[in-house]
């Protein structure tokens, strides 16, 4: 099969691709995503996960950690690679099952069979087409089983086109929510799907899923590059904010990315 230039991309990259997240902003973000997980985790029924877009294995070493059995999927088996390494050295991988594959196909899994479903890093605006991917979610998921997705946030990623002066862009952007990601040398792209609180909610709840919460992360004005998070004592304060802010409705179009929270009916 022939490999899509996102899984060239991430085999690329996958050797580098951790130290591009080592910021104070990416610290914060991450820290907003494991508490909404958290929220969740002890109201499991059982111990399976799926970390589906799992990369270099952030989500799935936390969730072992956590006593849960992982399977951690990807569609770039060099980001499988450098998650199998540091899942090793944690003494975790009795704990982790890796598996290559795509979350618009999950046949390789048994329908009914996880607990969880993760899908932070937003493999939903990745992928060819979100409906099936959510299909595929809710096939392997048992009743009662939750997914948890990230996705790029629409209204937030207008200001990039606002502030670059790409009006031709942003109306095309208004209209489809679909635009290109571009490497910095412009030299690889693959297509972006940004959703709006509204469009996410009704991909879950029209394919199967009771829509339990959505955040923004974050919700806050906070720039890759805020001075006010590499204070260790405004990082926390700014935390406590964004934890009490990131649920309120009309907050959420100005997040970068959205998160949501599903139980499989």
């Amino acid at each position: 099969m022939k490999r899509t230039t996102c899984e060239l991309y991430y085999d690329r990259v996958a050797h580098k691709y951790d130290d591009s997240y080592k910021t104070p902003y990416w610290d914060f973000y991450n820290a907003v995503t494991w508490h909404n997980i958290k929220k969740y985790l002890p109201r499991l029924q059982g111990r399976r996960a799926l970390d589906i877009g799992g990369g270099t294995g952030l989500w799935a070493l936390k969730l072992a950690k956590s006593g849960y059995d992982v399977t951690l999927a990807d569609l770039s088996q060099k980001m499988l690679d450098v998650a199998r390494r540091k899942i090793e050295s944690a003494n975790l991988l009795p704990k982790v099952v890796f598996a290559k594959t795509d979350i618009c196909n999950l046949s390789a899994f048994e329908p009914d069979s996880f607990d969880l479903v993760l899908a932070e890093g937003d493999p939903l605006s990745y992928c060819n087409d979100p409906v099936r991917a959510v299909k595929e979610v809710y096939h392997i998921l048992k009743a009662d089983g939750l997914f948890i997705a990230s996705v790029d946030n629409k209204f937030g990623g207008m200001r990039v086109f606002v502030r670059q002066n790409e009006l031709d862009e942003l109306e095309e952007f208004v209209k489809t929510g679909r635009t290109n990601w571009f490497t910095k040398d412009e030299s690889e792209q693959y297509p972006i799907k940004y959703f709006t609180p509204d469009e996410l909610r009704k991909l879950l709840s029209r394919n199967g899923f009771e829509v339990l919460s959505m955040i923004g992360k974050p919700v806050l004005s906070l720039g890759s590059d805020s001075e006010s998070l590499k204070d260790r004592k405004s990082f926390e304060r700014l935390l406590k904010l964004e934890l009490q802010l990131n649920a309120e409705e009309t907050l959420l179009g100005g997040a970068g990315h959205l998160e949501i929270t599903g139980r499989k009916l």
